[in-house]
């Protein structure tokens, strides 16, 4: 299966939140993994509200960043989804950078790694596949 990872799914895996285990026996099984280039971003930015509250230092940040890049095989350009991202989140009242994903899933042929609620009803509505997390 190809993949589309989602900030959401990495931070769990990374982290080590629930379900951490099931992100990473997706990504195992994935014949490639993608992100648009905006997940560096939304996962800096994650780990940041980590480290706000205490629950990881600086240093642990930083190795937890690391690790999340290191699942992505290629970033897909943000500029080069712009566009076509900008007239879908006005077509289905939805951000961006959510719709940034759904894009480049669409065009690749991916579902997407989400476990974000919201993302994964857009997609449906969209018609793209949502990765499905096994439960242990």
């Amino acid at each position: 299966m190809r993949i589309v990872l989602d900030a959401s799914a990495a931070l769990a895996a990374v982290v080590g939140r629930s379900p951490a285990a099931g992100v990473l026996d997706v990504l195992a099984s994935a014949s490639i993994v993608l992100a648009p280039d905006l997940f560096a971003s939304e996962i800096a930015d994650g780990l940041w509200k980590y480290v706000s509250a205490g629950e990881l230092t600086g240093d642990q940040a930083s190795t937890a960043l690391d690790a999340a890049l290191d699942l992505v095989e290629r970033l897909v350009p943000t500029s080069s989804l712009a566009q076509e991202a900008l007239r879908e989140a006005t077509h289905y009242r939805n951000a961006v950078y959510d719709l940034c994903y759904a894009i480049a899933a669409r065009r690749e042929g991916c579902a997407v790694l989400t476990l974000d609620r919201r993302l994964q009803t857009l997609l449906k509505k969209m018609g793209i596949p949502v990765a499905a997390i096994k439960k242990p």
